[in-house]
């Protein structure tokens, strides 16, 4: 198991102190706020706002990243941003300039982490165009988002991350007890930092409380839709998040989303609709 520094091993205290440089995290920059402006036009140019992106080289190259994911089965083959932001979508291109701008996602080294957070933002969209719940490009956008505390953990912690990935694995138990143990809060508290860029309480909440739905307090539909398809997509195999156990679902969030197995089949349904059309019109494009 990899070790952490004795004194850190031993003291949760000096690990918190780590997460304090937190607090200074930076806004989101000019040109950032010029591409989410661009994209909030109804009538967006995806090759204008390709434009902008490559600007900013580091952004071009998660954009394309993203789309060249193993999830979307596109390993090597979208080469232009063009090509890269219609296949992901305007959702998802917004949610990853937001977190982009003030994270390094390149420094997320959990396996199977962006697999997963796409998954999860498919998988949620599917949810809400079934049961009618939400808004499919939120809750798409929070499903992308919602392991942002994960990315913030890999960024100032990486070597705690490791250790925590390693120990929850050997001693079977799950990330956040491991988490909560060593630094006294969890991976959807830390991610509460997005009210640092105030992001709206259907993206907020879900990051916060996606394993602990009951304390939603503004979006409790999103934070259940986000929490059961963190859960389904976890039981499908898409990534992990840094862990490979399935989460259990919670029946008060089953039941305000008012599914049942024949909605779960078209939900499943949907999901792979979903992914198929978006490769579709990517390659046709």
């Amino acid at each position: 198991m990899t070790a952490l520094p004795r004194a850190e091993a031993i003291d949760p205290v000096a690990l918190r102190r780590r997460l304090c440089r937190l607090k200074r995290l930076p806004t989101i920059p000019r040109l950032q706020q010029t591409i989410l402006a661009a994209l909030a036009n109804p009538d967006v140019d995806f090759d204008d706002v390709a434009e902008l992106i490559e600007l900013d080289p580091s952004l071009a190259s998660q954009v394309l990243r993203l789309a060249n994911s193993a999830f979307y089965g596109q390993e090597g083959t979208i080469s232009g941003v063009t090509q890269a932001i219609i296949l992901l979508g305007v959702v998802v291109t917004r949610s990853l300039v937001q977190s982009s701008a003030v994270f390094q996602l390149q420094a997320v080294s959990l396996e199977g982490f962006w697999e997963h957070s796409l998954g999860c933002a498919v998988a949620a969209g599917a949810i809400s165009k079934v049961t009618g719940i939400g808004t499919p490009e939120e809750v798409t956008a929070a499903g992308l988002l919602h392991d942002l505390g994960k990315v913030v953990m890999c960024a100032e912690l990486p070597d705690v991350v490791e250790y925590i990935v390693e120990r929850a694995r050997d001693e079977g138990c799950e990330f956040r007890e491991v988490e909560r143990e060593l630094l006294g809060i969890d991976h959807g508290e830390i991610g509460a930092l997005a009210n640092h860029w105030q992001f709206p309480p259907c993206l907020a909440e879900p990051i916060m409380y996606h394993h602990t739905p009951s304390e939603a307090g503004e979006a409790p539909d999103e934070v259940a839709i986000i929490h059961v398809a963190d859960a389904l997509v976890h039981g499908l195999g898409y990534g992990s998040g840094g862990y490979s156990r399935v989460p259990e679902i919670d029946r008060d969030a089953w039941a305000r989303l008012g599914l049942t197995p024949a909605k779960l089949d078209l939900i499943l349904e949907t999901f792979t609709e979903d992914l198929d059309h978006g490769l579709n019109y990517a390659v046709l494009s």
